[in-house]
């Protein structure tokens, strides 16, 4: 099983999209994937049709009282399943930082969902601490949404500042720019001429769109109900040059 975490610093950069329409194109090319909302807010879930998330503890989780596996929920898409997010884990941060071997938490709770699965999606909520280390160092690959602006490119520069002081996930970060607005000189000329910390990142960016804006009316990934739109096929690109 590959884990691929979407992560970032920042919120509102069009990382939950991100991972459920990724989630989405993997299944649709075949791939048995769960797609873990580890954000408190539990947007992901939603889009997916989470409407009474089970009640999670992160104490619970991270012990190994309360075993992931019977959260899993279906969705209505072959071959896509969820993990919901909850409230509860506002606490992730603290029990992760109390456990013996605190970088291995999510490396250890995941393992075992590798006998179903083939791809296991993270969508992490924003911020630096135990949890973002513990992801870091559980994922193949670590997908960082970032806007074509400063702000969000020095909250990559931090994740990676972040990255190299833990000496954990440094070759697996991949940065891709997202919520793209071409119309504005800023956002074109940093896609043209990005700076060095994207020079690798994916040919595929997200444009920003009100498309991606309706998966929340529809609680749908977008190749759900616009199939032809250009957002649809951004990810769908996206995701061909990722796996």
């Amino acid at each position: 099983m590959k884990t691929w975490a979407i992560y970032s610093l920042k919120g509102g950069v069009g990382k939950t999209a991100a991972a459920v329409n990724l989630a989405s194109e993997a299944a649709l090319d075949g791939r048995h994937v769960l797609l873990w909302d580890l954000d408190p807010q539990g947007a992901a879930s939603w889009y997916l049709g989470v409407d009474d998330p089970p009640e999670m503890s992160a104490k619970r989780i991270v012990s190994g009282k309360a075993p992931l596996g019977r959260y899993v929920q279906h969705t209505d898409q072959e071959r896509l399943d969820v993990l919901p997010g909850d409230r509860g884990y506002r606490h992730w941060d603290a029990q992760i930082h109390a456990a013996k071997q605190p970088r291995k938490v999510i490396e250890e709770l995941i393992e075992p969902f590798s006998e179903s699965y083939s791809l296991m999606i993270l969508d992490c909520p924003p911020g630096i601490g135990s949890l973002a280390t513990a992801v870091l160092r559980a994922a193949d690959r670590v997908l960082v949404p970032v806007v074509p602006t400063p702000l969000s490119l020095r909250a990559l520069d931090e994740v990676l500042e972040h990255v190299e002081d833990k000496k954990v996930g440094k070759t697996r970060v991949l940065p891709f720019f997202s919520m793209a607005d071409r119309r504005r000189r800023m956002h074109r000329e940093m896609i043209e001429a990005p700076p060095d910390t994207l020079k690798k990142a994916p040919e595929t960016f997200i444009d920003y769109s009100t498309h991606v804006e309706q998966m929340g009316v529809h609680r749908a990934p977008v190749r759900r109900f616009s199939p032809r739109s250009r957002a649809a096929a951004q990810y769908r690109a996206l995701y061909r040059e990722l796996r």
